[in-house]
């Protein structure tokens, strides 16, 4: 048999899935060839681990851990302790955002007022001068 044969059939090999004669076959070729029987070995080992780690032991006492865990927030939650601070936290960030929105709206009218104020006298001196920039005055008597 050569490598890529064996290698194929290695698997089976490890599993006793093979024929008697490709095991024979397989046994005498992993005996003369060392780079097969390092991958022999490799695979075996690896097959080993992982059937070893396949099933784990289950803890004996999870079940009770659990139970009793479940029991213990059960019980918590049927015990409710009144606590001051639990009411006044949110009305007190309920006030500050109220403060903070109510704030914000009047600083932001403030400034628009200015602002308006402002660009319109802007607006009308600057059209007022560019309209006697733009129309001259023999024009305007004519029209009138």
């Amino acid at each position: 048999m050569n490598c890529k044969s064996v290698n194929k059939k290695l698997i089976f090999y490890i599993n006793n899935e093979t024929s008697k004669s490709d095991y024979e076959k397989i046994q005498t070729h992993l005996k003369s060839c060392k780079k097969c029987s390092a991958l022999h070995y490799e695979l075996k080992t690896t097959l080993k681990l992982i059937e070893e780690r396949k099933a784990p032991e289950p803890n004996p006492f999870l079940y009770t851990r659990i139970k009793q865990e479940l029991e213990r927030r059960k019980n918590e939650k049927k015990t409710y302790e009144f606590s001051l601070g639990r009411i006044l936290q949110p009305v007190f960030l309920s006030f500050l955002l109220i403060l903070g929105i109510a704030g914000g709206i009047k600083l932001g009218n403030m400034y628009d007022i200015k602002q308006n104020n402002q660009s319109v006298i802007s607006q009308t001196t600057e059209f007022y001068l560019n309209d006697f920039e733009q129309e001259k005055i023999e024009a305007f008597l004519l029209n009138n």
